[in-house]
């Protein structure tokens, strides 16, 4: 059984993100010929299965990406650090939209992220399942990081807020060191790791993710010589134990 987890930013077009029309495009070409699934579902034994994931719940996943996934009937993990979420947005939704590309560079002036109403929303809306992804978007593999601060906290306050359970984790930047990961494998089911690998399974200590902003095309990520590319990187992988 093959997963594929690709790794998604922004709703616009540019090296960290795809045009609304393009992922309009690549959501169409998913529906019609993978499994769409959340962490931890059962996976078809005889079709690749794609698991969605946004990083750092810009606005525009929201505004955009959200009404794509009800079109085309497909579902996406969020994954939010909890750092850029404001209780409410007085701004109009044009100017969020225009909110920086970096996360830790957007002025939060800009209002650029999703609130907790949407994010509320979102959680309850039963395609869209939230991930913890730190506190302060740091890497997690510096000496000078508070794990419980960026791992366990995150997850309890989301939880919180949101009123159901948080057990996947995302790294930032897909970074972590041998204690961060050992934190997060004790309180939450799912890790996901930048990797640029196909997965076999959910049973893990960390799944890869592979870069899906930028395409060139909406069925590029599952051309095949892309996938035979992903194989190989599995075993490089875990060869190199990563």
């Amino acid at each position: 059984m093959s997963l594929l987890v690709p790794m998604y930013h922004r709703a616009r077009e540019g090296r960290h993100g795809n045009s609304p029309a393009l992922l309009d495009a690549h959501f169409a070409h998913i529906a019609a010929r993978y499994a769409c699934v959340l962490p931890g579902d059962p996976l078809d034994p005889d079709r690749l299965n794609v698991c969605l994931t946004f990083d750092d719940a810009y606005f525009d996943f929201y505004a955009v990406v959200f009404p794509l996934l009800r079109k085309h009937r497909l579902r996406a993990l969020l994954a939010v650090p909890l750092m850029i979420v404001r209780e409410q947005a007085d701004l109009p939704a044009e100017v969020r939209i225009r909110a920086a590309a970096d996360v830790n560079h957007a002025p939060p002036q800009d209002q650029g992220f999703c609130t907790w109403p949407e994010l509320t929303e979102l959680a309850q809306s039963g395609c869209v399942t939230i991930a913890a992804h730190g506190c302060t978007h740091h890497r997690l593999d510096r000496d000078d990081v508070d794990l419980h601060t960026e791992i366990v906290a995150p997850q309890a306050l989301l939880s919180n807020r949101l009123g159901q359970p948080v057990d996947s984790f995302v790294f930032p930047y897909g970074r972590f060191s041998p204690a961060a990961l050992r934190l997060v494998n004790t309180h939450y089911r799912h890790a996901f790791r930048i990797g640029g690998a196909l997965n076999y399974g959910w049973d893990n200590s960390v799944t890869y993710r592979v870069d899906a902003d930028g395409m060139q095309s909406p069925t590029a990520l599952f051309a095949a010589p892309q996938l035979i590319n992903f194989r190989a990187r599995h075993l490089w992988n875990r060869l190199r134990g990563r």
